[in-house]
């Protein structure tokens, strides 16, 4: 991510375009080093010069981003997320009940970490019974679209660790989610969405354009 005081360089969800986001807002937080790590989280009002609409994006960093200590000096990696507008599937061919449950999971994510990925788990649920997975337990269901190749190895794990952190919130169990965890979560369900269903019908719809183009040419 390019960026500077006034604008940063990053998709804008209206129109799509990767351009210049002039930042014509800003509200910083601090975290409390007596009760938490120390952090810094900077909030932008953001507008896309493209289609001129208005975003809400942050930049995070604290003592869980460090990459590098040199001549008494930290270096921080900075963790952008969009907030606003939220990112959905509709106009692909991503199922309305995974569509909603992941847009579900986005609303209540600065509201409740724990519903949050009690949610991203009960989307992964919902995306395993749309494509047939066999089995009793989420797991085994994993596993079972895993060996069908509907999930690689590498969504197959990604899977899992979103399977056991829900199945840790879900249970109650008195666990303060680092929000850089959850961020992740958000992604991992993200990409095995657009593994699944969007790329598939992105392809697509390539193809049957190149089709119609060659036969239009013949």
């Amino acid at each position: 991510m390019k960026n500077n005081d006034n604008y940063i360089i990053e998709e804008c969800r209206h129109c799509g375009n990767k351009t210049k986001l002039d930042v014509v807002g800003k509200y910083t937080e601090y975290g409390d080093p007596e009760f938490d790590y120390r952090w810094e989280k900077n909030w932008l009002m953001l507008k896309c010069c493209a289609c001129k609409k208005i975003s809400l994006g942050s930049i995070y960093s604290g003592e869980d981003t460090v990459i590098s200590y040199n001549n008494g000096e930290y270096e921080y990696d900075e963790i952008y997320t969009m907030h606003f507008p939220i990112e959905t599937y509709h106009g692909t061919n991503v199922p309305e009940k995974v569509n909603d449950a992941f847009s579900s999971a986005l609303k209540v994510h600065y509201v409740d970490k724990v519903i949050c990925l009690i949610a991203l788990r009960r989307t992964l649920e919902i995306i395993c019974k749309d494509k047939g997975a066999n089995g009793k337990t989420l797991e085994k269901k994993i596993l079972d679209l895993t060996q069908k190749c509907v999930f690689p190895q590498v969504i197959n794990e990604a899977s899992d660790i979103l399977r056991i952190l829900g199945n840790e919130a879900a249970h109650g169990d008195d666990v303060n989610y680092d929000e850089r965890i959850v961020q992740e979560m958000i992604n991992f369900t993200q990409i095995i969405i657009e593994y699944v269903y969007v790329i598939p019908f992105r392809i697509n719809h390539i193809k049957s354009k190149l089709i119609s183009k060659s036969n239009s040419n013949i």
